[in-house]
């Protein structure tokens, strides 16, 4: 039997399901704001922004909501930064160039679904584009993570070689060690599919999850590391010419002691959880270990907790997210219908 001790609220009773992003965020005063950005009011941004100064978790949750947001047009915060309201504050530019950035930023990502090379130089382009005002909103303020965690990223979509990569982890870490994107980014960057071993990413993964505050989300980064190891494996065998039937038969379920540590991770997480902003990411994350060990109840339970909101990692790893998402909820009997308070894409 499932032994959490909170009991998420389950929503049902819509025909089909209708799971709502969560990359403009999962609190309505965030999604409201993103809402009024992608209407043209830079406003809400800027405050936004603005309170979470000296919040590591806070600052790079809303960058990256508000930076999707903005992806389309982000000339509007490059015309901001260079305003002398702006220019004038030293506090209020780092914010500013942050989240160009991190918009930059996210219109690569946009732009990295497509395999022509042209698509590729155009991606990388971006990247590098991206790069400049992250590493300006450091220089103005050496204490956010949020810049080097945006670098990170950069990094990684580039192929920086190992000792770049090092070093934007280290100067990350130095200044928010728990930081969930960051390590997300780490586990990521150390894939067997990004040049990495499956023996390093698994163990960066086990200790952030080792030294994890209590009541912090992070520990599901090491489920995290088991879908990259799939999707690795996955990519291999495709390569070697095996077919798909052959391929699924050889990955088949996660099971034996990684599981019983990803489900001691998350009913000790679940037992301790204070609110975090990334508990919809870390719910998906368990969820979907859980539902390919093949145990319902965990997987029902963290699914449910998600509460109608989807993430695409790790279900982009094998497939569009909304779709693989959906569809393990329909195996275990969920019908999560729209939040109320969300729009989105």
């Amino acid at each position: 039997m499932w032994g959490f001790r909170r009991t998420p609220a389950r929503r049902g009773g819509a025909a089909g399901t209708a799971l709502v992003s969560a990359a403009l965020g999962t609190d309505p005063v965030l999604r409201a704001g993103c809402a009024s950005v992608a209407e043209g009011g830079l406003d809400a941004g800027l405050t936004l922004l603005a309170e979470t100064r000296g919040d590591p978790e806070a600052r790079a949750y809303r960058a990256e909501a508000l930076g999707r947001a903005a992806a389309d047009d982000p000339g509007g915060i490059a015309g901001l930064a260079q305003s002398e309201t702006v220019t004038a504050d030293g506090s209020k530019q780092a914010d500013v160039l942050l989240w160009l950035g991190y918009a930059l930023l996210a219109g690569a990502v946009r732009r990295s679904g497509g395999g022509a090379a042209a698509d590729r130089k155009g991606v990388e382009a971006a990247l590098d584009e991206a790069r400049g005002p992250l590493e300006a909103a450091a220089l103005l303020d050496t204490d956010d993570a949020a810049p080097w965690a945006g670098l990170q990223t950069v990094a990684m979509g580039l192929g920086a070689d190992r000792a770049d990569r090092d070093r934007l982890w280290a100067e990350t870490t130095a200044r928010a060690p728990h930081l969930f994107a960051a390590h997300m980014t780490r586990v990521r960057t150390l894939s067997p599919t990004r040049g990495g071993t499956a023996e390093e990413m698994f163990a960066t993964a086990g200790a952030a999850a080792d030294t994890a505050p209590e009541g912090s989300p992070l520990p599901a980064v090491l489920a995290l590391a088991h879908a990259e190891h799939l999707r690795a494996e996955e990519r291999r065998l495709t390569g070697e010419g095996k077919s798909g039937f052959i391929v699924r038969m050889a990955l088949g379920r996660l099971h034996g002691e990684p599981v019983e540590e990803l489900f001691e991770l998350a009913r000790a997480w679940a037992g301790t959880a204070v609110p975090h902003v990334r508990d919809v990411q870390a719910h998906h994350l368990f969820g979907w270990a859980f539902h390919r060990a093949g145990l319902t109840d965990p997987a029902r339970w963290h699914l449910a907790a998600a509460d109608g909101y989807v993430c695409e990692l790790p279900w982009s790893f094998f497939g569009d997210a909304r779709a693989q998402a959906a569809r393990a909820m329909a195996d275990l009997g969920l019908d999560p219908v729209r939040p109320p308070t969300g729009s989105g894409p």
